[in-house]
């Protein structure tokens, strides 16, 4: 019988990675391996796990659901290499998110990121709509729904692995 991996200590090679990111897209995204060598040299998203294939660290689920973000942000039309501080925070509060992300949303308005709770934070996330910022346009992610996704797609692959086993 296999030992249960805790998501948050799963690790996946750039193939995985690629294959994730299709589903998530639909297939309509070209994901590359030199897009992902891209955002690892630059340190937009390196891959961070500790295990090692042929020669290069494996991808860490967070790596997995920030790659995940970017791709939804870069669908959008935003530019992701302005968010690199917003991944490093990201990186930071994805163990707690991962507790309970339903609920979890990110806004952001092209330069500022914002992590709330839908009904905890109703009144932050008014203020973040209607205060001296009305007007700018602003996206709001539901964070919580794409990590729940992602999970969903990571246990369709791993169930298909093992049937192919």
């Amino acid at each position: 019988m296999e030992a249960t991996v805790h998501p948050l200590e799963r690790e996946f090679t750039a193939k995985d990675v690629q294959a994730i990111l299709r589903t998530l897209t639909g297939g309509t995204e070209k994901i590359g391996l030199a897009l992902l060598n891209y955002y690892a040299r630059t340190n937009l998203v390196p891959a961070t796990g500790k295990q090692i294939t042929r020669g290069r660290n494996k991808y860490s689920y967070a790596d997995i659901i920030l790659l995940c973000w970017l791709f939804r942000l870069k669908r959008e039309g935003l530019p992701v290499n302005r968010f690199r501080r917003g991944i490093d925070y990201l990186r930071r509060k994805l163990p707690k998110l991962h507790k309970n992300p339903a609920g979890m949303i990110l806004l952001t308005d092209g330069r500022q990121l914002f992590l709330k709770h839908r009904e905890q934070d109703k009144g932050q996330i008014a203020e973040v709509l209607t205060g001296r910022k009305a007007g700018q346009y602003l996206w709001v992610y539901a964070i919580g729904s794409l990590i729940e996704e992602v999970d969903r797609i990571i246990d369709e692959k791993l169930e298909l692995k093992r049937v192919a086993a």
